[in-house]
């Protein structure tokens, strides 16, 4: 093979993420042999094999947008298994054409399926970047829309909070629409659950995770996490409660195994008690006694949002939005009424509670420069997500104005995105009650709720060192100022 192979070889190792013992892995050899090649390359009479093996592995990779246009920019677009085994191989006769490797490649794999090997079974590497990539090609496999379950024995794992643990679920989630489901032995240690919690709250917002909790469950001299990767696979790492020493992944593909995991999960989840309920927002009148029990029904409520409420909008401005739903008239009144009676009980509960909310300065700006409000309809007890123009949002900016003015109890700081939890998102927090969380970065909003006291204490607490942080840099008279020049500006997009 030509002197350019153990280079390039390396190369697209490197940019993908592919250990050694992951490409011995992909094209049945031992990892002994990768080792070599990448020291002096392999003999001309098994180059063209070897390539096209490599090639077909590479090509069965689900690549990031930003790998695939490397890949493309590298070995020639399109990068197919021909393209890949060409450029690592160019001086092999044999590579002049994407149809004569086909041939070889087919039976080579044949070969490899036929062939019994228990390393396709179980197989196990130590390090949390040989454990992540390890992850990372069994997602790879896995159908869109797939469920990953997770069971951590202990909430003191590591390897559920390593952020390239986290790196592999977050693209899964993102990219391929995978929802993840945890179960939490908890031995009740609240700083290792609130480190839990903090971690995969990216998750939690978009309504894409679930965190299941069984208490009471004593401490162990290991911590095992468990990922249960659809019907394919389960990666289960060990590591000691000390954390003196590395630790372990092992992958296991074992049907019958990855089966009987499946059916423990399921049947201790009977046991567990969910931290929040999911809610899709078809489910209207759950909403409205969620909305309702935090601005109807006595008590203080903390919000951060990525836009605006139209809690703060008039009756009036409220059914004149109403209306351009064009619901039939008992549709509409029943919506016009219950927003009525959100008002009316929202005028007493100020009267003895505190209604503070963080906004995000960045997002105010670009309602004002658009004059538009993306928000979800569920507001407007609808699915989906409307969209209000420059008059519904000079009208909500005045509300905001409005309250500040007149009531004491409404209080409100303007932060840039940065120092919010999410973009484009909203966290409730009342009086210790409950949490509410939704999402307007998807076409299908979802509202997350939770009563449970170890989730609200994660939020109340990072609300207060916000609040605390921001109030020094803030007052009432610099928000209103800030308020009326946007909504001045908002203005203007209402003449244009």
């Amino acid at each position: 093979m030509n002197n350019d192979f153990p280079f390039r070889l390396k190369m697209l190792m490197d940019q993908l993420r592919i250990s050694n013992a992951q490409l011995a892995r992909g094209v049945n050899v031992d990892p002994s042999l990768i080792s070599r090649w990448l020291r002096s390359g392999c003999g001309a009479r098994k180059a063209a094999d070897h390539a096209s093996a490599i090639g077909q592995y590479v090509a069965k990779r689900r690549l990031s947008p930003e790998n695939r246009a490397w890949l493309n920019a590298t070995v020639g677009a399109p990068a197919t298994a021909a393209t890949i085994a060409r450029w690592l191989c160019p001086e092999s006769g044999m590579l002049e054409s994407d149809e004569i490797r086909e041939e070889v490649v087919e039976s080579f794999h044949h070969a490899v399926e036929k062939r019994p090997d228990r390393r396709s079974r179980y197989s196990a590497v130590d390090g949390m970047d040989r454990i992540s990539g390890m992850m990372h090609d069994e997602l790879a496999v896995l159908p869109d829309g797939a469920v990953i379950c997770i069971h951590l024995s202990s909430e003191g794992a590591n390897a559920a909070v390593d952020p390239r643990i986290l790196s592999e679920l977050k693209d899964a989630v993102d990219q391929r629409k995978m929802t993840v489901q945890v179960l939490v032995e908890s031995a009740n240690n609240s700083k290792m659950s609130s480190r839990l919690i903090s971690a995969y709250m990216p998750l939690l917002v978009q309504g894409q995770l679930t965190i299941s909790i069984i208490q009471g469950t004593p401490q162990t001299f290991t911590v095992t996490t468990s990922l249960i990767l659809g019907e394919q696979a389960a990666i289960i790492i060990t590591e000691t409660a000390q954390k003196h020493v590395t630790a372990v992944g092992t992958v296991i593909r074992e049907g019958a195994a990855i089966r009987d995991m499946r059916d423990s999960f399921e049947n201790s989840r009977v046991y567990a008690r969910p931290m929040m309920i999911a809610y899709n927002d078809s489910f209207a009148r759950n909403i409205v006694e969620v909305f309702f029990e935090e601005y109807g029904v006595a008590g203080s409520l903390d919000v951060i949002k990525s836009g605006l409420n139209p809690m703060y909008l008039t009756v009036e401005e409220y059914g004149r939005i109403l209306r351009e739903f064009q619901h039939p008239d008992d549709q509409y009144l029943w919506r016009y009424q219950e927003f009525d009676r959100f008002k009316a009980a929202m005028a007493e509960v100020l009267r003895t509670s505190r209604f503070r909310e963080v906004l995000s300065l960045t997002k105010l700006r670009e309602i004002a420069a658009t004059g538009i409000c993306r928000m979800p309809s569920m507001y407007f007890f609808e699915a989906g997500i409307c969209h209000l123009d420059a008059q519904d949002c000079v009208n909500l900016l005045n509300g905001y104005i409005h309250y500040l003015e007149t009531d004491p109890n409404f209080q409100v700081v303007l932060l840039e995105d940065e120092q919010l939890f999410m973009p484009n998102s909203c966290w409730h927090i009342k009086n210790n009650k409950h949490i509410m969380i939704h999402s307007w970065n998807i076409d299908e909003p979802m509202m997350v709720y939770s009563d449970q006291l170890m989730l609200i204490d994660e939020f109340q607490q990072h609300f207060e060192v916000l609040w605390e942080r921001s109030l020094k840099d803030s007052s009432v008279k610099n928000s209103i100022r800030t308020l009326k020049e946007l909504r001045d500006q908002c203005a203007e997009k209402i003449r244009e």
